[in-house]
């Protein structure tokens, strides 16, 4: 693969981080603290820091998803998305 330069890396990576700032547009108001899983899906060869679990895919039954930007380094590939779901009141 090519090497990306780290300006076009930290560029792609800001990218992400202004659309989740302005995804508040369009994902639904939360009023009461809560909390967030990030869950990341690596091979399983990969190295990942020894205070991540492993765990079991976190599916959202009649969830809403919203694909956010993606992103490639030389070495990883970044899908993003948000996944949740509206409560009956």
């Amino acid at each position: 693969k090519v090497e990306k330069p780290e300006k076009e890396i930290m560029s792609e990576i800001q990218a992400i981080i202004r659309q989740i700032t302005a995804s508040v547009t369009f994902l639904p108001l939360l009023n009461d603290p809560c909390a967030f899983d990030l869950v990341v899906y690596t091979k399983k060869d990969t190295s990942v820091p020894g205070e991540w679990e492993d765990s079991d895919p976190r599916y959202i039954l009649n969830s809403e998803t919203v694909k956010l930007r993606s992103f490639t380094t030389k070495i990883h590939k970044v899908d993003t998305m948000v996944s949740y779901k509206l409560l009956d009141e």
